[in-house]
């Protein structure tokens, strides 16, 4: 990391030398002279950083060296905001008192400047005390691979996460697992299954494979996915419990209005009070409830009376790498408690797993006789571990296949690998993959160690707040948006490939990951690794804040953090606060708080108790990520119009629907979320007249309210770089000025417009060119039909139209059925035909189709050919229809298939009800479950 601090110094001194050269005159040369220093040093940085894990001495030149980087990019960002201050003066007498004012401030700048040149002189001698080359030569070449392995192989990234051939030895495990569930004995006493082993031994793989398998789901309907991992709240633990079961209980009560649904979560109370919650619900239920990664003793204890046994074979299965926790969850639970011990893959097992990693592209994954040795070698050192085999392996398929340079790899493995604990042996393993970043990597990976344990970031969210951090670069200019996008997708990519991250949701549309995590070992890592580079202060609990650190993440409401000396600034760039505390969330709303966090690039208050921002907020000039999601806040102070450098304002779930004037002066803004969302209605945001024409850079708006007086929906057509737009309570009398608006937006990918409801029709047939990068679009409101640009929408992948209240007569899936990409279609109401038909051409990328809510409909006819790829099939509320669609026979590829319909057409003894996961009675709450064959 004191390479990239390194890095990230020399650009901002650059950036200032040249921007400031004739402020800065003087200090010309003192800037040339850092920056050579600085990159005399850069040559041995990385085997510096190597040497300093084990070498006391190079650590603490590696440290001076990334302090005195971290001075220089301190020093220039004090200069950047004062500059700041005097340009935003209104007059000429004001911006000519501002800058006497600022006169001392710049000779404290050449003052530090000085004394900065002088130390790194000095750091920069004395690393020649340090045999650096010698230590490499020694250990092996530790330079880093560099950003060629993303491109090397992309398609990675889609076979990591969506096939499970590569998961050498899951099947027998997931098997065995299943036979102990037991499903189809008549032993049906409650019982649990306990699945113990050391971290990285893959128990969390296999539990979630047994539990998402089909059968397993057909025995146990009503389930729950718990992560527990080693903070958790009772209270919390319980709510989310109880909310997987809501989900369950809600699609019941669908059907069957008599049963009473569970209480939301939120509105249950105490542990007390949620457990006899829970316990009166599964009276009648058979449940399987998994509690993943337990590391508490007490756990079961605590929950236990929530879980009652009825004889009904309801199964608990727990994860955890500790026996005592497995031992003690035997000794309370009165039934049978089976522990299965997870071993560690065998010699043949191991081999094949490493040749799949790391040979992805070679003929049957078969090692290169001359690399055979140097990789049995590593592979025996791994002792069958699946995370450290995995971590291996892919780190060496970013590498050439030839001898010298995986025998580099295996000597400093081995120097690595010199500890006796296994769980060391993981981390030495995993540090590995940290050191062979590249340095522009490695605080991009390091960034998840300031979320929560377990926690999934969305990919926008991931970009957005490298942008702001700085972390993404190509050259050393600013980067245009597209250019964001485009970096990120590199170093995402890169990321996965390492195995460094793991894809938590992933896009089916896309066909590309949605959000990320990381592990939890690699979690442990990345915080002992932000707490000895001083990166970030990370704090559960009431903590001191250390003005050493460059960042700080309050992540529970249980923390708080002392501001000692609170005179005194801090040098923190990101300021994270999830669900903060009382004490702190006072804090925040005063003055002087942003007075000590002045340098702030990030500030995140999400989920905290913040009923309002100070005008103080104002004084960040450095600011360009600003997140109040989900608290009390109604209003944004007017001083918000002096964050000049803000790109992503994010006020999503907190109740704020004005925005100021002073917002229109927001030049750099690129992403702007808020929304209320109530039930199912979404409150959108009244923005003030002629703003949108000064936010030239936007990217992303979601979602302003269409209903408004003036002609926000007529500027819309000055946004030209327009990705997402979503619109609620538009008028009809707006669309025709939003079909112009519309026309203008050439970058626009997704749409979203609701209408005010009632009598309020969309009409968009005035649109004469759609906007061509059009992939997703959602219309929430009666149409009056089709309009004929639908036929073109070629590029469109996800389409929602609810259309209740509209009485289309012609077939809708006549037109859409056309679209070339179209691979996810929901269809809700406003249909009043008989028939729906679907031709054998029709639909020839289509994985996802809902049909929900079509009461007219008796018939409907799938010819052979259509719907070819299809995977997902849901039919919804079809009162009228006389038969199943006989040509569901031929839908091959169909993995989850549902319909809801009349019970008189349900026929147990027709085959054609195999093929079905689920149906549902319309005049029933039965619910029949089967298998289907092509699982």
């Amino acid at each position: 990391m004191a390479e990239t601090a390194v890095n990230f110094a020399l650009g901002k001194l650059m950036s200032l030398a040249w921007a400031e050269a004739e402020t800065l005159s003087g200090l010309e040369q003192k800037f040339n002279v850092i920056a050579k220093e600085l990159k005399s040093m850069q040559a041995f940085l990385v085997d510096a950083e190597e040497m300093a894990e084990d070498d006391p001495s190079a650590n603490n030149w590696v440290t001076e060296v990334r302090s005195i980087a971290y001075r220089i990019e301190d020093v220039i960002d004090e200069y950047t905001m004062l500059q700041e201050t005097k340009h935003q003066s209104s007059n000429i007498i004001s911006k000519a008192a501002r800058s006497l004012h600022h006169m001392p401030a710049l000779h404290r700048l050449a003052s530090s400047i000085k004394h900065i040149k002088a130390e790194v002189i000095d750091i920069n001698r004395r690393k020649e005390n340090y045999n650096f080359r010698k230590y490499i030569a020694e250990t092996g070449d530790s330079s880093s691979s560099g950003r060629g392995a993303a491109a090397a192989y992309p398609s990675r990234v889609s076979a990591l996460y969506a096939e499970d051939s590569d998961l050498v030895g899951i099947d027998d495990r997931k098997a065995d697992l299943i036979k102990l569930l037991d499903l189809k004995s008549d032993y049906r006493t409650c019982s649990a299954i306990a699945v113990v082993g050391m971290g990285g031994l893959g128990k969390t793989t296999v539990a979630r494979r047994v539990y998402k398998d089909g059968a397993v789901g057909l025995n146990f309907p009503c389930r729950a996915w718990i992560t527990v991992s080693q903070s958790y709240s009772p209270v919390s633990l319980l709510r989310d419990i109880m909310r997987q079961f809501r989900e369950t209980a809600i699609k019941i009560t669908s059907i069957n209005t008599r049963m009473e649904p569970l209480e939301a979560p939120e509105e249950a109370g105490d542990v007390d009070t949620l457990i006899d919650k829970l316990k009166n619900f599964l009276l009648d239920k058979r449940y399987l409830v998994v509690f993943d990664d337990v590391w508490n003793v007490e756990l079961w204890e605590r929950v236990k009376f929530a879980f009652p046994d009825q004889g009904n074979g309801s199964k608990i299965i727990i994860t955890t790498r500790d026996e005592k926790v497995a031992e003690s969850w035997k000794r309370s639970i009165e039934s049978y408690v089976y522990k299965y011990r997870l071993r560690p893959l065998s010699a043949g097992e191991a081999w094949s797993l490493f040749c799949n990693m790391a040979f992805p592209g070679a003929y049957n994954k078969l090692c290169p006789i001359e690399l055979e040795q140097l990789s049995l070698e590593m592979v025996s050192i791994c002792e069958g571990l699946p995370l450290a085999i995995v971590a291996i392996g892919s780190l060496l398929s970013t590498k050439r296949k030839i001898v010298s340079e995986w025998q580099s790899l295996h000597k400093n493995l081995r120097f690595h690998l010199q500890n006796n604990s296994q769980l060391k042996d993981i981390k030495r393993i995993l540090f590995l993959s940290y050191h062979d970043l590249p340095y522009y990597l490695k605080p991009c990976f390091l960034y998840f160690g300031m979320f929560p344990e377990d926690y999934s970031i969305s990919r926008g969210r991931l970009v957005r707040l490298w942008a702001a951090e700085g972390f993404l670069e190509r050259g050393r200019g600013k980067l245009t948006a597209a250019e964001v996008n485009e970096v990120a997708e590199e170093y995402l990519t890169e990321l996965i490939c390492r195995n460094l991250i793991q894809v938590s949701e992933w896009d089916i549309t896309r066909q590309r990951p949605k959000a990320f995590r990381v592990h939890d070992l690699l979690h442990e890592l990345i915080l002992h690794k932000l707490k000895e580079l001083k990166l970030c202060q990370v704090s559960q609990r009431a903590c001191k804040v250390d003005k050493e650190y460059r960042r700080l993440s309050i992540l529970s409401s249980t923390a708080d953090a002392t501001f000692y000396n609170s005179d005194r600034k801090l040098s923190i760039r990101s300021l994270f606060l999830m669900r903060a505390p009382e004490r702190l969330a006072k804090l925040i709303v005063q003055g002087s708080f942003f007075k000590v966090v002045h340098l702030l690039k990030v500030l995140i208050i999400e989920g905290a108790a913040v009923a309002h921002i100070p005008d103080a907020v104002g004084d960040l000039y450095l600011l360009q990520y600003l997140s109040i999601r989900n608290t009390e806040v109604s209003k944004l102070p007017k001083s918000i119009g002096k964050l000049t450098n803000l790109q992503t304002l994010d006020l999503r779930h907190s109740p704020i629907f004005q925005l100021p004037t002073a917002i229109k002066k927001l030049h750099s803004l690129r992403y702007l979320f808020a929304y209320w969302q109530s039930d199912d209605t979404r409150t959108g945001l009244q923005l003030p007249t002629g703003v949108l024409l000064n936010f030239k850079e936007l990217q992303k708006l979601s979602c302003i309210d269409g209903s408004q007086a003036g002609g926000v929906i007529h500027e819309l057509k000055y946004l030209k770089q327009l990705r997402k737009l979503s619109i609620t309570n538009l008028k009809t009398e707006d669309n025709s000025v939003l079909c112009k608006a519309l026309e203008s937006l050439d970058q626009l990918q997704r749409l979203e417009v609701i209408s005010s409801g009632g009598s309020e029709f969309f009409d968009l047939q005035d649109i004469a060119s759609h906007p061509p990068l059009l992939r997703r679009l959602s219309l929430h409101g009666p149409l009056r039909r089709f309009p004929d640009w639908f036929a073109n929408l070629s590029n469109v992948v996800e389409l929602y139209l609810v259309l209740t209240g509209s009485y289309l007569v012609e077939d809708p899936l006549k037109i859409l059925q056309t679209l070339p990409n179209l691979a996810q279609l929901g269809l809700l109401g406003g249909y009043i035909g008989l028939g729906l038909y679907v031709r054998s051409t029709g639909f020839k990328r289509l994985k996802s189709l809902l049909l929900w809510n079509f009461p007219e409909v008796n018939t409907i006819i799938i010819e052979k050919g259509g719907l070819p790829i299809l995977e997902e099939l849901v039919l919804n509320e079809f009162p009228r229809l006389k038969n199943v669609p006989p040509g569901i026979r031929d839908l091959k590829n169909v993995t989850g298939l549902t319909l809801h319909i009349p019970e008189a057409i349900y026929d147990e003894s027709d085959p054609i009800f195999k093929l079905i996961s689920k149906v549902y009675f319309l005049d029933g709450w039965d619910v029949v479950e089967g298998a289907p064959t092509h699982l």
